[in-house]
Formats: structure tokens, sequence, C-alpha cells
């Protein structure tokens, strides 16, 4: 219903007719109403007169039947796709970063390889400083707990042991001070890369002194050496000689060697032990030394004798032994621990 407003005018009020526009419908409603007119006009195609209503009643109806008809079509091809999906097999989760997985396993391996030549080859008389997880490998190996050093918050660095075993994390602690200043000689590497694990001699003094220390006792060996390259009753191989003569054997065997040779003769294999990856110079602490030229009793015999006079020796100069073989072709084997002490010829070791 309109309503009138009075305006002023120059000349006066007079009231002007207004029409009132009726409130916007809600968009559902609109869109109900347009879709339900094109349907009528367009699909069903009623005239709009008086008989409009009943026809356009049946021909809802036709036209509904086919609406259900294609809804119910159009809900099973939809089920059928989901149907479908959920029939797929999973996709296999992708691994959490390979490259990571990669390199802790590499690091386990290149630990418990340092871990099996430590127990094997390091003294028991040597304090061995490592992380944790490298001390506790030496551990199941059966490395003596009362000889390992664990380097962590509380001791933050190696001074006081004979041996550092340089992880990953022991040289991310240290960084360049662990051949700086405090082990500058690697004596065993195993593994590559980030993963590798290093066996290294502590410095006590300091790298410096302990470098100027290991050239002085290179030229001793290099001296001993070449006078057993020349003694009668040492029978060496060219490749044995050669290593006599540059000092390459330690001192330890040297020693043991010279005094043997005023006994019984000596016949050298090979000289041996040089751990993995060992920097160049890292003395061979080892020799094998055969009972040739002697008969079944007699090999005995002599090996015997050189077990006792080895038995018989002070800690410093004990060496492990092992037999090799039977009858004439018998050897023995001569190991002593790592690390090897500088100082024994020159007369300044610890």
């Amino acid at each position: 219903m309109g309503r009138t407003v009075r305006i002023r005018a120059d000349r006066g009020v007079k009231a002007v007719p207004v029409r009132e526009v009726p409130p916007a419908q809600p968009w559902p409603t609109v869109i109900a109403t347009t879709f339900r007119l094109w349907f009528r006009r367009s699909v069903l195609r009623v005239p709009d007169h008086a008989g409009a209503a009943r026809l356009a009643r049946r021909r809802a109806l036709a036209g509904g039947l086919v609406v259900v008809v294609l809804t119910a079509g159009t809900v099973m091809v939809m089920v059928g796709q989901r149907a479908g999906v959920s029939q797929r097999p999973a996709a296999s989760p992708r691994p959490r970063n390979p490259v990571s997985t990669r390199a802790v396993s590499a690091a386990a391996v290149s630990r418990a390889a340092a871990a099996a030549w430590i127990a094997a080859q390091v003294s028991r008389a040597v304090i061995v400083a490592c992380d944790p997880l490298m001390c506790a490998a030496l551990q199941q190996r059966g490395f003596p707990p009362g000889d390992l050093d664990s380097l962590g918050n509380v001791t933050g660095d190696p001074l006081g042991s004979g041996i550092v075993v340089a992880t990953t994390a022991v040289r991310a602690d240290l960084g360049p001070r662990l051949a700086t200043v405090y082990a500058p000689v690697v004596i065993a590497r195993f593994g590559t890369g980030p993963a590798a694990v290093q066996v290294r001699v502590t410095a006590a003094d300091g790298s410096a002194a302990y470098l100027s220390a290991d050239h002085a006792d290179l030229a001793a060996r290099q001296s001993a050496g070449q006078l057993l390259a020349h003694n009668q009753n040492i029978h060496l191989l060219p490749t044995s000689q050669q290593q006599l003569a540059a000092g390459q054997v330690d001192s330890r065997l040297l020693i043991t060697l010279a005094t043997l040779a005023h006994s019984v003769p000596i016949y050298v294999l090979r000289f041996g032990d040089a751990g993995p990856g060992a920097a160049p110079g890292t003395p061979l602490r080892s020799v094998t030394i055969a009972a040739v030229q002697l008969s079944g009793h007699r090999a005995t015999s002599y090996l015997g004798q050189v077990l006792a006079f080895l038995r018989a020796q002070r800690a410093a100069l004990r060496a492990s032994t092992a037999i090799l073989g039977t009858g004439s072709a018998a050897a023995l084997q001569i190991e002593f621990a790592a690390p090897s002490p500088p100082g024994l010829l020159t007369g300044q070791a610890n």
C-alpha cells in the first residue's frame, strides 16, 4: 500500500505519492522461484491460461520421473567411483630421509670395526677416550670399563688418555684442536667421509712436543734398523730389509730381535700390523719368524726357546705370541700392542 509525502516548495506544500518497495527476498527463495518459472516454461512448455495448472501437474510428473532416474544414475556412478578409489591399494609410505638412514648405518659399521680393532690391538695399560656410544661398543668387545674415558659434558677433552677414538661426535666437539692440540697422529681408520672413525694417539704434552719426539724416534729406528739388517744372525727378505732401513719397524721389535740374535738365528718372514688407514710412518708392530732348516723336533725346541725368552721380558717389552703351523713349517708371530711408545731407543720414553 502506498503513502504520500509532503514536499515543501516555493509556492506551497503539495503531496507526492510514494510507492513502497517490498523487502528483498532471501537468495534461496529467489533462485527457487527462477528455476520453477524456467522449468514450467522451457521444460514443461505450459502456456499461461486457465487450464495451465492441470497441464503443468501432468508434465511435472513426467519430468519428475526423468529427474529421479537421472539423479539415481548419477548417484550410482558416484558411489561406483568412490568404491573404485577405496579398493585401490594404499601407496606404500616413503622412507623418512634415506640419506640420514644410510649415514647412521655407515657410522654404526665404522664404530663396530673400530671397536673390534681396538679390543684386539690396543694395550690394556692405555686409557681410551671415546664418546658414550663408542665406549659402549668397546665394552661389548670386552674392553675394561676402567680403561675408558667417556667424553661428555663434564670431560671436554681427551687429556689423560693414551688413545682418543675420533668419531663424528668427537670431531664436531673438538674441531681443529683434535689434530693441532690433542692427537696429531692417526694409527687406524675405519670407514670414509663423515662416518669415518679415527684411532688417534693422544699427545700428553701437546702436538708439537709429540711430533718432535716422534721425529727423533724415527731417526733412532732407522739407525737401529740398518744395524740389524747387517746382523749375520738375522735373515731377511728384501722387503723386510727395506722396512728396517726406513725405520718402519717398532722400536720394541728392534730391541727384541737384537737380543734374540745373540742366542739363536732369526729367520724373518715379514713385518706387519700397521693399522688400516694408518698415517705414513706408523711403526709396524709385529714380526713373523720361521724355524726353517730345522727338523720337527728341533723346530719345536727352537720355538720353545724363543717363547721362554719373550715371556721373561718386563711389561714394556712383553709381546703377545702365536704359533702358526706345525713341525718344520711352524712359525711364531710376535706382536706388540698399540700405540708404539716413542723414546725407547733414545732414553726419552715416559
